[in-house]
């Protein structure tokens, strides 16, 4: 088998202007070794929503699951999650036994035998998205495309049994050298996908792939920091860079 090509990556996630770190409510969780990355947005109104966005991403990273078994899949999830116990005042009671509720998106990159590069298989439920920059244009944008698909109720993934699951979207590629993959929750991916084309040279997207190709989260964080008026949500981006190629010698 071809060896797997080296991805270059960064991660970094910082909450909406004005509030602590504890209280950011997206999470990020990546494994560079199995080619896994995820991230997840918690609903603001839900119980420990953000406890439930770091449970949902690190679960897809530790196991990701496949179309067929998901089901099964946020079932071992689900059983897994101990969030911490309810106060005593009512309204906190009625929020525990209403569940936690947070979007996901996960993205898996695979070697095919016998076939150099990569392919990538992606799973969404809600409006965290995936963008896949090449030659200066989004090539891939999932599972929403435009700014006018966002909206204040995305479909959301629940802690609780007896709350039904959205059915998550799927969507597979193969990856090019020099591809940007991007995933973003809601706040990046809208103000990146309100971009103009070529968006390429947009400061943001710039400090995107230099912190990808160098693995500096903080030439991502200082760019994300000068958009707080334009975002001003909790702000969360995993960006993936696939190499290409060496020049050849002469």
């Amino acid at each position: 088998m071809p060896d797997l090509p080296v991805l270059s990556w960064v991660s970094t996630s910082r909450p909406k202007p004005g509030n602590a770190g504890g209280e950011n409510e997206d999470a990020t969780a990546l494994d560079a070794g199995a080619l896994r990355f995820a991230v997840a947005d918690g609903a603001t109104e839900a119980w420990q929503s953000g406890g439930w966005a770091s449970h949902l991403a690190a679960e897809f990273v530790r196991r990701p699951p496949t179309p067929g078994d998901f089901p099964a899949w946020l079932t071992a999830a689900r059983g897994g999650w101990t969030p911490p116990a309810a106060g005593t005042a009512w309204y906190v009671e009625v929020k525990q036994e209403q569940g936690s509720f947070a979007t996901l998106l996960g993205l898996e990159f695979r070697q095919p035998k016998n076939t150099p590069g990569l392919t990538w298989k992606a799973v969404a439920i809600g409006d965290s998205c995936l963008l896949v920059l090449r030659g200066g244009r989004f090539e891939v944008a999932f599972p929403l495309a435009t700014v006018s698909e966002f909206g204040s109720r995305p479909a959301l993934v629940p802690s609780s049994t007896e709350v039904r699951c959205p059915k998550p979207e799927w969507l597979a590629g193969r990856a090019e050298p020099g591809d940007l993959f991007i995933l973003a929750t809601d706040a990046v991916a809208r103000y990146l996908l309100s971009l103009p084309s070529p968006a390429d040279q947009n400061p943001l997207l710039l400090a995107i792939h230099a912190g990808a190709a160098t693995k500096a989260p903080e030439v991502v964080l200082e760019s994300l920091l000068g958009l707080n008026d334009a975002l001003n949500d909790d702000a969360s981006i995993i960006a993936v860079l696939v190499p290409k190629p060496p020049e050849p010698s002469r």
